[in-house]
């Protein structure tokens, strides 16, 4: 079976299990509010805005549904792990701390999507450092995560009802920087044991790029002992099956796409700091939609540029357009000036202190010859004269 294939039945068989569990979902989902929230608050003595922090985390409807999933739709069960992981959360990420954030995870445009219309994160993993900076990077990587959740919930909130709910990532795992000898085994343990319970069923897919022969040969003997569900989640494309799945429209120029590079793209993913506005006594906080930048630019000389010798524009989305709407001479001439000068400075700047030297000789010349004869005197007794009527 191929990748569309796969992943197609993949995701047919979630949203048919969540849109069959959706009532029992809501159903639980009022009962942690209503009922579970106040007694936690009482036990663990949560303050006003721990409160709200926790009721805004159980009133995201996939969460609670993914938890129910996980405990194969057994509300007992379901809510007992809630429970533990409200106190969890307080514990490890309250409070959210927004600059603690990954440069190397980049969640692409919002309106950029798979086939399948899932939200694509490119991650480009990079060697574990020191054994002394495991806590920081570990507590890094939860807070990372969490801004996941809150993005995967703000697509959501903003798209329209009737359409396929955001459920899961598609990630594009770049190991191009990473092997096996940098790799720490107490930050892997980390993740199995606390992050994948704690955020379950937030990967739909993960196409391993840039791996080398070992790492592959490894994925062979270890996908032997995982589950299908797992093994079927898990790729290693060749460049032609990658742009084939994805399209050249929903892939950056670095994976061979024709959307911008990554680092001119917009990253959904990065975190905002807004302030509650206050308005006599009544407290509002800003809607969470995701700011705009303004449009990078692009140099004409970049060989990023399909327009060489134009200036371009990319937008928020990754699409690239003519600064001025089109090919200008001036821009090109401008160009062309440019790469010849940066060409023929180390000749043009001597030639021209020579002729800046030899000028500055020539007017010395002449200032004292004026000065020594007679009719040089007159001259510029002649000039003042004329310049002090004006």
């Amino acid at each position: 079976m191929d990748i569309r294939s796969l992943l197609q039945a993949n995701c047919d068989r979630l949203l048919n299990e969540y849109q069959a569990n959706l009532n029992a979902t809501l159903e639980l989902q009022a009962i942690l509010i209503d009922d579970v929230l106040p007694s936690v608050a009482t036990e663990l003595e949560l303050d006003e805005a721990q409160q709200k922090w926790v009721k805004e985390w159980l009133e995201d409807t996939h969460m609670v549904f993914y938890v129910m999933r996980k405990q194969r739709f057994t509300r007992s069960f379901a809510l007992d792990v809630i429970r533990k992981n409200i106190e969890w959360r307080i514990e490890n990420l309250w409070p959210l701390e927004s600059d603690l954030y990954p440069q190397n995870v980049h969640c692409l445009p919002a309106n950029v999507r798979d086939p399948l219309g899932r939200p694509i994160l490119i991650v480009r993993a990079t060697p574990f450092k020191e054994s002394s900076e495991s806590d920081r990077d570990s507590s890094l990587f939860l807070h990372a995560v969490e801004h996941l959740r809150l993005c995967l919930k703000a697509l959501n909130d903003a798209s329209d009802e009737t359409l396929m709910p955001f459920l899961q990532y598609v990630v594009l795992l770049d190991v191009k920087e990473f092997s096996m000898q940098n790799m720490s085994v107490e930050f892997v343990m980390r993740f199995i044991n606390e992050l994948t319970p704690k955020f379950p069923g937030m990967v739909a897919a993960v196409f391993i790029l840039n791996s080398s022969w070992t790492q592959v040969g490894l994925w062979s003997i270890a996908k032997r002992f995982l589950p299908a569900s797992a093994v079927s989640r898990v790729f290693f494309p060749s460049a032609n099956e990658l742009v084939s799945y994805f399209t050249p429209s929903s892939l950056p120029k670095d994976y061979g796409g024709d959307l911008a590079p990554l680092k001119f793209l917009n990253n959904y993913l990065h975190p905002r700091k807004v302030k509650t506005v206050c308005n006599n006594g009544n407290c509002e906080e800003p809607s969470s939609v995701v700011p705009r930048t303004s449009p990078a630019s692009l140099s004409p000389m970049s060989s990023s540029n399909p327009y060489f010798g134009y200036p371009l524009s990319i937008s928020d989305s990754g699409s690239s357009s003519l600064r001025h709407g089109r090919k200008r001479k001036r821009d090109l001439a401008r160009t062309l000036l440019t790469l010849l000068w940066h060409r023929w400075r180390g000749v043009v700047s001597p030639c021209l202190w020579t002729m800046a030297i030899a000028l500055a000789i020539r007017l010395l010349w002449v200032r004292r010859s004026l000065h020594s004869s007679s009719e040089g005197v007159r001259l510029l007794k002649a000039w003042w004269s004329s310049v002090s009527l004006l």
